[in-house]
């Protein structure tokens, strides 16, 4: 328990039901890749997380500082950019993750600090502009390097096969659980698809 109240910093939610809510949304996310077989619901509770950390991390940017940023995301495409170059050159590995999330982490910091250094000197809407001008400029460099990059069709790679949506669930007497589950619960067995 000690662990949760440093991360929290000692703010517990103050309703029990948000709280049962949250356990259960986390749960179910955890939860989703493996009731639901297919990339489909492995490539939508993927966007979901992370578009949930994307607005956490905006929270604690504007919420703590009062700094409006719009080059916010691209340091996060910086880092996805640095993983998938990764796995699209190497050998698609757990490995070759890590080394793309490193590179990506040590170009964020190199150009967070360049960026710093010049907007932190303006203050209110000027920071926003500078921001927003180096992530205009950052999305053009990305487009126009299409052999790194990939360009505007992004880049096709391999998913290491431990972290793929191929994954099979615990076996019951040879019956898989998860695989039922999923078949249960998936669209068109009960409701149509339209």
């Amino acid at each position: 328990m000690g662990i949760i109240n440093y991360l929290i910093s000692g703010d517990y939610p103050r309703s029990r039901p948000l709280v049962v809510i949250l356990v259960f949304i986390v749960l179910s996310l955890a939860a989703a890749p493996f009731l639901f077989p297919g990339t489909i619901a492995y490539s939508t509770v993927t966007n979901i997380c992370v578009f949930t950390l994307l607005a956490a991390s905006y929270d604690l940017l504007l919420g703590y500082t009062g700094i409006v940023s719009f080059a916010h995301t691209m340091f996060f495409g910086i880092g996805a950019y640095g993983v998938a170059i990764a796995l699209k050159h190497m050998e698609p590995n757990w490995v070759t993750v890590f080394i793309g999330l490193g590179g990506g982490l040590l170009l964020t910091l190199i150009l967070s600090l360049v960026i710093g250094l010049f907007s932190l000197r303006v203050k209110a809407i000027y920071f926003s502009m500078v921001t927003l001008a180096v992530a205009s400029t950052f999305s053009i460099v990305v487009s126009q390097l299409y052999m790194i990059t990939g360009g505007e069709d992004g880049l096709t790679l391999i998913v290491p096969t431990v972290i793929s949506p191929a994954f099979k669930g615990p076996q019951m007497h040879g019956f898989d659980i998860l695989s039922w589950l999923g078949t249960l619960f998936s669209p068109g067995r009960y409701w149509p698809i339209s």
